[in-house]
């Protein structure tokens, strides 16, 4: 099992070996577990190293690493640990100089901007928890760390057009998964995030097995109104999936399910987990003609764009995408965006057929 003692491994012991010699390596494996079952608990010692901070920056309940969202955690944060403790888990933290983190900076980014960025900010993360602490080492770098600058990666400009995503709701027909062109038809639509859509796995606060939670069939009426709060920043928003076009053309293959979640994964018979569905999509994605660039998380992108295009309001389009920009101004207003994204759906319906009857 991946995780477990080496002392729980299978060990062969010569044929020849007598009950004296069997007995005492039982005895020594024992006392080796022991010792390891004492450990496995405490905290973790500080060496002055990069890796071992990484190690108590994890096993602290007070850090930042246990505040922030497992789905954040997953796709943010366990990747950039992951490089730190590959790369410089061993360089000491007392003794980094500037010069260092340019270096790592420039060697990284050869692997990809975002993986370099997404690695100094966590660096950045971990120095001040250690400095918190009061770690040896940890205030100075930090210090030098935080004097400095390093390029950003370019912003994405890709977004998912309405005739792609189309594409997706029928290919996705056609492959016996239309559970993919739904939650993209919602997504384009709605300009709902993923994880609104199809929920997340994540572990209780209290620790154990992973639970699901996201939209169930109570989140919506039987007049195809959904509401729900966003996981992003808590808003409540309601939409009406009656108005969405694509949608529609979705749910002539997919069936919203009576009771439980909304969106299931047709290959388990539960919600999908984020990578399962990540890799059900790129399938649905280039088997529809979908350029590769073009990633799940674009038809929210999407939806933003063509709201841009037909209402001329940017303001409308930052309602309908929740942005935190507008979080105030939404406390403000008491509603939840149902009246206001119908007039959206109605106005992007109504710019599609102006534009095919252009092209004729």
């Amino acid at each position: 099992m991946k995780g477990a003692s080496k002392s729980l491994s299978i060990i062969r012991l010569p044929d020849e070996s007598t009950d004296e010699q069997i007995t005492a390596e039982c005895q020594r494996l024992t006392n080796q577990l022991r010792a390891e079952v004492r450990k496995a608990g405490a905290e973790p010692v500080f060496d002055g190293t990069i890796k071992s901070l990484i190690d108590r920056y994890r096993h602290d309940k007070t850090s930042s690493w246990h505040s922030v969202k497992h789905s954040t955690r997953i796709r943010d944060y366990e990747p950039s640990l992951r490089v730190l403790t590959k790369n410089v888990g061993d360089r000491d933290i007392n003794v980094l100089r500037g010069s260092d983190f340019n270096r790592w900076f420039s060697q990284w980014r050869k692997k990809g901007h975002r993986r370099a960025s997404g690695a100094m900010k966590l660096l950045r993360i971990i120095l001040s928890y250690g400095a918190g602490e009061r770690l040896r080492g940890c205030k100075q770098a930090r210090d030098i760390l935080s004097d400095m600058r390093f390029e950003l990666p370019a912003s994405r400009d890709v977004a998912m057009t309405y005739d792609q995503c189309l594409a997706i709701v029928k290919m996705s027909a056609e492959l016996k998964c239309p559970s993919i062109g739904f939650v993209e038809a919602l997504k384009f639509e709605s300009a709902l995030r993923r994880i609104d859509v199809i929920g997340e796995w994540a572990p209780p606060e209290e620790g154990g097995a992973f639970r699901w939670r996201g939209p169930t069939a109570q989140s919506l009426s039987k007049d195809l109104i959904l509401k729900l709060k966003t996981s992003k920043n808590g808003a409540e928003v309601a939409r009406d999936l009656n108005a969405m076009p694509l949608v529609a053309e979705a749910l002539k293959s997919y069936t919203i399910p009576e009771i439980g979640p909304i969106v299931i994964d047709e290959d388990h018979g539960k919600p999908y987990w984020e990578n399962r569905y990540t890799e059900k999509f790129r399938k649905v994605r280039d088997k529809a003609g979908v350029p590769a660039n073009v990633w799940s998380m674009d038809s929210r992108a999407g939806a933003v764009s063509e709201t841009v295009e037909a209402t001329g309001s940017l303001a409308l389009a930052s309602e309908l995408a929740t942005h935190s920009t507008t979080k105030m101004t939404k406390k403000y207003s008491r509603g939840d965006g149902l009246e206001t994204s119908r007039r959206i759906a109605e106005a992007r319906t109504a710019n599609r057929l102006s534009a095919t009857a252009v092209k004729q």
